[in-house]
């Protein structure tokens, strides 16, 4: 088994662990790791509160996804075995909240689509129950919940705004201060309709610290799409073999 552990954070919220959502990376010659959210551990959370989940108890179980991601990855270093972090989407809101805890936990972190300061009315809308999407990644704009959600899963997906505000309200460029982000890949789509491209101050905060920001041509998923530069980027700051 290689020395190496890559440990994931996929995007959702969802209530089942999708062990396939980063295969694309093509990163099987390291130990991978799914790390579940507390969402995925206990989905009745969203399917049992359904629209009751309150914003306050929403920000206690993201903290215990939070949780779960740091004893997952401090069990790893305790082996001695080199840890590498990757979040897309909603893993990469789940993230910043631990390096705010210790940036210095594993030894590579890649970061993609997310946001460090997503705007307020964007997630105040998430927390009463009313969806954003972003004109040219840009401008968030009131949306709908797609018509395909049956009427009797609705309240599901009202739990699953409440979850994204109860991440999505941190203001990272004031919680990270201080904190050295060298080891932190940070992607965003130029397009990304789901949360917006980073702004200048969110790009200049992360170079500040070290970080290195890609940007990827296309929308919230792009930087993981085959033959996307961003993902060769991806691939090459995780030491992966390239093809």
């Amino acid at each position: 088994m290689s020395n190496t552990v890559i440990l994931y954070s996929h995007g959702g919220p969802i209530t089942e662990l999708d062990t396939n959502y980063f295969d694309d990376l093509g990163a099987s010659e390291y130990h991978e790791v799914y790390v579940h959210q507390a969402n995925t551990i206990n989905p009745s959370i969203m399917t049992g509160l359904k629209e009751n989940l309150s914003f306050e108890r929403a920000k206690r179980e993201s903290e215990v996804s939070v949780d779960i991601l740091e004893r997952v990855a401090r069990y790893f270093k305790a082996q001695g075995k080199t840890v590498y972090l990757v979040g897309h989407s909603l893993g990469a809101f789940i993230i910043p909240r631990l390096l705010t805890r210790d940036a210095s936990i594993v030894d590579k972190v890649v970061i993609a689509a997310g946001r460090l300061d997503i705007p307020q009315v964007v997630w105040q809308g998430f927390r009463d129950r009313e969806p954003y999407r972003f004109t040219n990644g840009i401008t968030p704009v009131r949306a709908t919940l797609p018509e395909e959600i049956p009427a009797d899963q609705l309240g599901t997906a009202y739990a699953g705004l409440r979850l994204q505000a109860a991440l999505g309200y941190h203001r990272y460029t004031e919680e990270l201060i201080g904190r050295d982000l060298s080891s932190v890949l940070y992607v965003y789509g130029l397009l990304d309709e789901a949360v917006g491209r980073l702004t200048v101050a969110e790009k200049s905060f992360l170079g500040e610290r070290g970080a290195r920001v890609v940007e990827s041509a296309g929308g919230h998923g792009s930087m993981l799409d085959d033959g996307s530069p961003s993902k060769e980027s991806i691939k090459d700051f995780l030491g992966l073999t390239a093809g």
